[in-house]
């Protein structure tokens, strides 16, 4: 374990993964306790789809964090980053033709994830 050293990449992945563990238990504990389906669909709404958002807010951070040495791991990361900014990008514009006034931070979200990579992208390879 010499090779492995803890970084915010890594920091940012755990909280993500515990984000998602922490959703899945709620809305498990919720299910479980013999409610109807409707109280379970309230908590899939209100706990499993702010805790997905989550995720992949994290996920990307995770991802703008790592610096990988080998240039295949380089642009898998960019084409990641790619599609969590754009996917971000598709919910806010959904978001707000539905006329939801928060989803214009989905939207700021999705901008800041693609002007980074395109900032890393024009960095180039000189890491």
């Amino acid at each position: 374990m010499s090779g492995v050293r803890l970084t915010w990449a890594w920091l940012w992945g755990f909280l993500a993964l515990a984000l998602a563990a922490a959703g899945v238990a709620t809305i498990a504990i919720i299910a479980l306790s013999g409610h109807d389906g409707g109280e379970v669909a309230l908590a899939v709404l209100l706990i499993g789809f702010p805790a997905l958002l989550g995720v992949l807010a994290l996920s990307v951070l995770a991802l703008a964090a790592a610096r990988p040495a080998g240039a295949g791991w380089r642009s898998i990361r960019r084409w990641a980053i790619a599609f969590g900014g754009g996917l971000a990008l598709l919910a806010g514009a959904a978001g707000l033709a539905a006329g939801s006034t928060q989803a214009v931070l989905l939207l700021a979200a999705g901008v800041s994830a693609l002007a980074y990579l395109a900032l890393d992208m024009r960095r180039g390879s000189g890491e």
